[in-house]
């Protein structure tokens, strides 16, 4: 067994429950983002999405005592952790997840115990790739990639449909290294809205972004990028 191989073993389980999500329902939202992104800024202007004749604002967020942030929408809030045991009922479940008012979509972060360099990220991917479409029901396999985002840090993306409880599940992975560890950001949905929800899941990935700690809580100063 080789070095990549014996990351993706430890991190199976993880995976497992990082993709296995409870759902319920969810009413159509087409999402729009209203305004563009230029050179990787995140001004106020872009933090807002046209939900029919409502509209959803993104607030930064931060994980791992201030080191990682992002976008989120702001009626998110943590899972609490009785609701948590109960959708991934596992000792394995993420170590942040955010849920919608009603529960139906989801956005998870899982730090791993695997440490790797920035180059094998791409093959480390590939490999979590293949390891999840032996061991998932897969309905849909939208393929792998590896993208560098608005702040420049480097990204592994999979995408999926897999059966779910009450129907198919939408499921968009985020591999990424942070201090040499690599951390799993999860964003599910059910199949019939994950297209009026991409844009907001491109968001989210797109603002990603390592900061260098601060006293004040990002949602009182902002993110600030190293």
């Amino acid at each position: 067994m080789n070095y990549l191989d014996e990351h993706i073993v430890s991190l199976k389980a993880k995976l497992m429950d990082q993709t296995t999500a409870n759902n319920g329902g969810l009413q159509s939202i087409p999402a729009q983002n209203q305004e563009s992104e230029q050179n990787g800024s995140m001004s106020e202007q872009n933090k807002l999405f046209h939900i029919q004749n409502e509209h959803l604002a993104l607030e930064p967020r931060t994980i791992l005592d201030g080191e990682i942030g992002f976008y989120i929408p702001k009626s998110f809030s943590p899972m609490p952790m009785e609701q948590a045991a109960m959708k991934y009922p596992s000792e394995h479940r993420p170590q942040d997840i955010y849920t919608s008012a009603e529960g139906t979509i989801n956005i998870s972060f899982n730090p791993t115990d695997s440490f790797l360099q920035v180059d094998e990220l791409s093959e480390f991917v590939e490999q979590m790739a293949d390891v999840l479409r032996s061991v998932q029901p897969i309905r849909n396999w939208l393929g792998s990639e590896m993208f560098i985002n608005h702040s420049g840090l480097s990204i592994g993306r999979i995408r999926f449909i897999a059966a779910g409880i009450d129907g198919n599940l939408y499921n968009e992975l985020l591999l990424f290294i942070q201090k040499g560890r690599v951390v799993i950001g999860s964003f599910s949905c059910l199949e019939a809205e994950h297209e009026a929800w991409l844009p907001v899941a491109e968001y989210w990935g797109q603002s990603l972004r390592v900061l260098t700690p601060s006293p004040y809580s990002a949602n009182e100063k902002g993110m600030i990028p190293r």
